[in-house]
């Protein structure tokens, strides 16, 4: 009997505590896109709830109060908890299907009253206090999935070094290039270098606003305002970072750019980020927003690595989950050095590498000065290969050779 009551103890604390998992587990989808999602809660039982297993989510934006405030029209959902006042409860959901399109109704006991406002007022989903930690996601993942259908969201590309100095920013311009010419779109860029603005020197873009001024007003920024803070020429449109802004005390948080990197997302309909710094953990919400991800290295035992050092580090901090990942080897010399292509694949365990020439004075001629590819000398083996790199991201996937595995992989293997 004692351990009876201890039971039904536990089965009470798990529905009054809310706990973010539930006894049954839960295979819990990223929803398709951002919902801004308001939480009216006037007596404060859902805050356990929110604050465990909604606030975390990245997808989620929660703005949680007691009652309904004056404008209501900048979220996507209410998640609404009932009480028992029947007319009070009426006049709330009144003045919310006004406001809001999608709305979830959550409830302590499931009252014939409550069901009939439900369908009268037209809500998305009907749940009590002990079904949300199994039944909130999917009710989520629906109104997510409707809004989507609506809501065009760009693919995101990042191009990172797997070691410092390895060519990011020199093949982000020519991708840039390569893009704008091919795909005939507006081309978005952010340089997610927080030290220098190498991006914006590459391109020849003078910049005039930061990525942290564009934070400072993140709540402002609609999409006109984010076209307009972008340095741009022709169809490419770039958002730079003021030099050292790390160093500030105010330094922007890994959140916020996450929030930024969204709008952007919504509001061009291609985007390239340029991260020549590296694996570093305020830019980690571009990796994980990204569609393709492209690691840059150059044939040395060193580069080699410490890519793979850094792959296992992204593979412990993203989600790689339906991301495709490729290996950029820069400044290659076919047939030199005992690092071979082969090599590459079979330590970094990537089925996709793609080659760029060594051209050291066409490169240093496109970064330092700015000069477009197609006005270089000697650019048509280099343009081709960038090409086939675009094609990758874009979903023209190429062939690869596919070569057995040289000493070398076995070397580094057994490390």
């Amino acid at each position: 009997m004692e351990e009876e009551n201890s039971m039904n103890d536990q089965s009470a604390s798990h529905v009054i505590d809310h706990p973010a998992k539930s006894s049954k587990p839960v295979i819990r989808q990223p929803l398709k896109t951002r919902l801004r999602v308001l939480v009216v809660d006037p007596h404060g039982e859902l805050a356990t709830f929110t604050d465990s297993a909604l606030i975390q989510d990245r997808m989620l934006e929660i703005t949680q109060s007691p009652f309904l405030p004056a404008d209501s029209s900048v979220f996507h959902l209410a998640l609404l908890h009932l009480g028992t006042d029947k007319h009070e409860n009426s006049q709330l959901l009144e003045k919310l299907s006004s406001a809001l399109p999608h709305r979830i109704i959550v409830c302590r006991d499931l009252t014939s009253d409550i069901a009939k406002l439900a369908v009268q007022f037209k809500v998305d989903d009907l749940l009590t206090l002990s079904d949300l930690p199994d039944s909130m996601y999917p009710a989520l993942s629906l109104v997510a999935d409707a809004i989507s259908e609506n809501v065009t969201i760009a693919p995101q590309t990042t191009i990172i070094n797997g070691k410092a100095g390895s060519g990011a920013t020199f093949i982000t311009c020519c991708m840039s290039e390569i893009y704008a010419e091919m795909r005939n779109k507006a081309l978005a860029l952010i340089d997610a270098d927080f030290n220098y603005g190498s991006l914006a020197h590459g391109l020849r873009l003078k910049t005039d606003y930061s990525i942290d001024k564009a934070i400072n007003e993140l709540d402002k920024l609609d999409e006109a305002a984010v076209h307009s803070m972008m340095a741009h020429r022709d169809n490419i449109h770039l958002i730079a970072n003021a030099p050292f802004s790390r160093l500030k005390p105010a330094a922007r948080t890994p959140e916020q750019l996450d929030k930024l990197c969204w709008k952007i997302r919504q509001t061009f309909p291609e985007v390239l980020v340029d991260m020549s710094k590296g694996l570093e953990y305020q830019t980690l919400p571009l990796l994980s927003q990204s569609s393709t991800i492209f690691v840059v290295m150059q044939l040395s035992v060193a580069g080699l690595r410490e890519t793979q050092a850094m792959l296992k580090e992204l593979k412990n901090n993203v989600d790689m989950h339906g991301k495709r990942l490729a290996i950029i080897v820069n400044r290659y010399v076919a047939g030199k050095g005992e690092i071979q292509l082969p090599d590459v694949k079979s330590v970094l365990g990537v089925t996709d590498v793609f080659t760029i020439s060594n051209n050291f004075e066409l490169a240093k001629l496109r970064t330092d000065l700015g000069k477009p590819l197609e006005s270089l000398a000697n650019h048509k083996q280099i343009e081709k290969e960038v090409r086939a790199i675009v094609h990758f991201a874009t979903g023209n996937t190429m062939d690869t050779n596919n070569k057995k595995a040289g000493f070398l992989s076995r070397l580094l293997r057994s490390k």
